[in-house]
């Protein structure tokens, strides 16, 4: 427990060195962006209820605080528009939150990397029979890594280009636990956005 608490004390010692260290190279970043996810796929167990691989289009955004020229946090929010099929459609939200790391600027240029955590809401619509409407929703865990560049125009404006290998939870659609329904989807995303830096 001693040694516990010793570390714990070292390292708030060490986090608060380095946010007093980086206060003059803080900044809050907010993007709004256009994302393509390619491809989405999710197989139930039942063909009919199951997509083959298809683009999904959407948009969100991200807040980001760089607590230093070279590390920032960040969290996204993405919605992307539905995926149909028959009388199925399906919509979903991806959130993640993570750390990116990044060089200084480079002229115009920084580049990153990062990665990070979250989930994915899935809501479900369908029609049976043309007569009986179903509605279902679920989340799942999600995870996504990846890199990218921004392109600032100026002090406050700028441009952002980003790639992210995205790895999403599927839902349990016909909550059975059939042997060969797929669980995990991964897709790479590809966005591009405009950020505001203050």
């Amino acid at each position: 427990m001693k040694s516990a608490n010793s570390a714990l004390f070292v390292l708030m010692i060490l986090c608060t060195a380095l946010y007093v260290s980086a206060q003059e190279e803080t900044s809050t970043e907010i993007q709004g962006f256009y994302q393509s996810y390619r491809n989405f796929s999710y197989y139930s167990g039942d063909p009919y209820y199951s997509f083959s691989p298809t683009k999904l289009n959407g948009g969100g955004f991200m807040f980001a605080r760089n607590l230093a020229s070279y590390f920032a946090m960040w969290t996204q929010f993405t919605f992307y528009g539905s995926a149909e099929k028959d009388l199925f459609k399906l919509g979903i939200m991806n959130n993640l939150q993570g750390l990116r790391f990044q060089t200084k600027l480079h002229g115009p240029f920084r580049f990153y990397a990062k990665g990070g955590i979250g989930f994915t809401r899935y809501s479900i619509d369908m029609v049976l029979d043309n007569v009986a409407a179903y509605s279902y929703s679920d989340s799942s865990f999600s995870v996504g890594y990846g890199g990218g560049a921004q392109i600032w125009l100026g002090n406050r404006f700028g441009i952002v280009l980003d790639a992210t290998n995205v790895h999403m939870g599927l839902p349990n659609l016909l909550d059975a636990d059939l042997p060969d329904r797929e669980k995990w989807d991964s897709g790479m995303t590809y966005t591009t956005g405009l950020a505001l830096r203050f």
